[in-house]
């Protein structure tokens, strides 16, 4: 079976957290599919060593990168993902920054569909409360949103889905 490898970026910690639950999640259907790796600490060339990515990354002042993506975006633009399945997720605070919630994955959407990857795990806009975001596409986004700052019972549940709806897509 094909392995998973996980990339996220973290400042507050969140963003590490549910790493660890989108992990949990898979390992309920086959243990031992998903690698995890900090983008501070792992060079974007080791996703040359997955077909199936993940992405993880808040989105920070006005809908900026987290700073270890950031760091990591000239590498990461270098890639070829041609063939790789590329899947976000993202944390951002709808309250707090209503206005640009989930940004960020907008960016990541749009690096990864240069980079030559198909993007899967968009998540339905219903049942969030925002006023705008450019990581939205018709009635979707790129990826998973999960708000832990105002949301946070939310997202285990919402985890839980979009694991179940990636096995599918990723074809596990």
């Amino acid at each position: 079976m094909a392995k998973v490898g996980l990339f996220y970026g973290s400042t507050t910690g969140n963003t590490s957290d549910d790493a660890v639950l989108i992990k949990r999640e898979f390992e309920k259907h086959q243990p031992g599919l998903v690698d995890v790796f900090d983008v501070a600490n792992e060079p974007p060339v080791k996703m040359n060593d997955y077909n199936l990515l993940i992405w993880g990354c808040s989105s920070w002042g006005a809908g900026e990168l987290q700073d270890d993506w950031s760091g990591a975006w000239s590498k990461l633009t270098t890639l070829d993902l041609s063939g790789k399945k590329v899947a976000l997720y993202g944390l951002g605070d709808s309250f707090g920054f209503g206005d640009t919630f989930q940004d960020a994955l907008a960016l990541l959407a749009e690096a990864a569909r240069k980079q030559g990857a198909q993007l899967v795990g968009m998540w339905p806009v219903e049942g969030y409360s925002f006023d705008a975001s450019a990581a939205v596409e018709g009635d979707h986004f790129v990826g998973l949103a999960l708000d832990d700052d105002n949301e946070a019972a939310q997202t285990p549940q919402r985890i839980s889905a979009w694991v179940k709806q990636l096995i599918g897509e990723f074809g596990l």
